[in-house]
C-alpha cells in the first residue's frame, strides 16, 4: 500500500470514527439527549484531536523519509539520513534501522561501523540497543580479531540489547582464531532450553563438530538434538526464524542457519562433523 494512501485512510477512519460516535446519539436518542451526550463527554473530542493531531504530526515529521522508502530511492534514503547525523541532529531507531538496512540493501555494509561509532558518541542507549547488528561487517569477514575486540565487551554489557548474540558472536571469534576449547565453553553456555532457539540450534550444530569420542558427551547432544525436534516440527521452525528476517544478525547468519536446520532433521543420530 502506498505511503500516502495510508495516510489518507488512516485520517478518513478517523474522521468518520469520530462522527460516527458524536453524531450516533442525535439520530438514535433524539437531539435533547444528543446535546445532553455531547455536554458530557465533551473530553472525547479533545482526546481525537490529540490522536489525529499526533498521527498527522508523525506522518508530516517523517513524510520525506517515508516519500523515499515508498520509491525504493535508497541513495536518497542514506543522503537523508546520513545528513541529519552530519549536522549533529539525533535519530530514531526506525531511523537508525532503515539507514542499516540501506547500507545492506547497497553492499554497503561496512558503514555501519561508522555508524556504530557516531551512535556510541551521540546517543549512546541509541547504540546499545543496535550495537549487536551494528557489528555484523565482522561477521561478513570472518575476521577473528574484529570480533573478539568488538563483541567481547558487549556481552558483558547488561544494558546492550540481544547481549545473548554479542555472546554467541565471541564464541564465533575464539572458533575462527582456533580456540576450540574456549569456543566450546561458550558454546555449551548456549544449552538452556528456555530462551534463544536460534542460538541454541546453532550452539548444538557447532558442538557437534568439536565433540570428542566421550560417550556422554555424544549422549547429551543426541537428547539436545532430540529435545529440539521435539518441540518444533520442520515447518513451527520455518515459521520460528521467519519472525526474525528483520534481525541483521539472522540475515547474515541465514546460510548458518539453514545448514544448521537441515543438519538437525535431516539426521537421526548426532554424526556430524565425525
Amino acid at each position: 500500500m502506498k505511503f500516502k494512501t495510508i495516510f489518507i485512510f488512516f485520517n478518513s477512519i478517523l474522521i468518520f470514527s469520530f462522527f460516527f460516535i458524536f453524531f450516533m446519539p442525535f439520530f438514535i436518542i433524539g437531539r435533547d439527549y444528543a446535546l445532553l451526550f455531547w455536554n458530557q463527554n465533551w473530553y472525547l473530542a479533545f482526546l481525537f484531536l490529540i490522536v489525529i493531531g499526533g498521527m498527522n504530526g508523525y506522518f508530516l515529521k517523517n513524510w520525506k523519509l517515508f516519500s523515499l522508502l515508498e520509491e525504493e530511492n535508497w541513495r536518497g534514503i542514506q543522503e537523508y539520513l546520513e545528513g541529519k547525523l552530519e549536522e549533529g541532529k539525533r535519530i530514531s531507531e526506525q531511523e537508525a534501522r532503515i539507514l542499516m538496512n540501506t547500507y545492506m540493501v547497497l553492499g554497503q555494509a561496512e558503514k555501519l561501523l561508522d555508524l556504530s561509532k557516531t551512535l556510541q558518541t551521540s546517543s549512546p542507549r541509541l547504540f546499545q540497543n543496535l550495537a549487536v547488528e551494528l557489528g555484523v561487517p565482522y561477521l561478513l569477514r570472518s575476521d577473528p580479531e574484529g570480533l573478539a575486540n568488538y563483541y567481547k565487551p558487549l556481552f558483558t554489557e547488561k544494558q546492550v540489547k540481544r547481549q545473548k548474540w554479542a555472546h554467541f558472536s565471541w564464541a564465533l571469534a575464539l572458533l575462527f582464531a582456533h580456540q576450540f576449547s574456549e569456543a566450546r565453553t561458550e558454546l555449551e553456555s548456549f544449552q538452556n532450553t528456555s530462551e534463544e532457539p536460534i542460538l541454541f540450534l546453532l550452539a548444538v550444530y557447532l558442538l557437534s563438530t568439536l565433540k570428542g569420542e566421550d560417550p556422554m558427551e555424544r549422549k547429551a547432544l543426541h537428547e539436545r538434538c532430540a529435545w529440539f525436534r521435539s518441540k518444533y516440527s520442520p515447518r513451527q521452525w520455518a515459521r520460528y526464524v521467519d519472525r526474525y528476517k528483520d534481525n541483521l544478525m539472522v540475515l547474515v547468519l541465514s546460510r548458518f542457519i539453514q545448514d544448521a536446520t537441515t543438519w538437525m532433521y535431516g539426521k537421526s543420530e548426532v554424526t556430524h562433523g565425525s
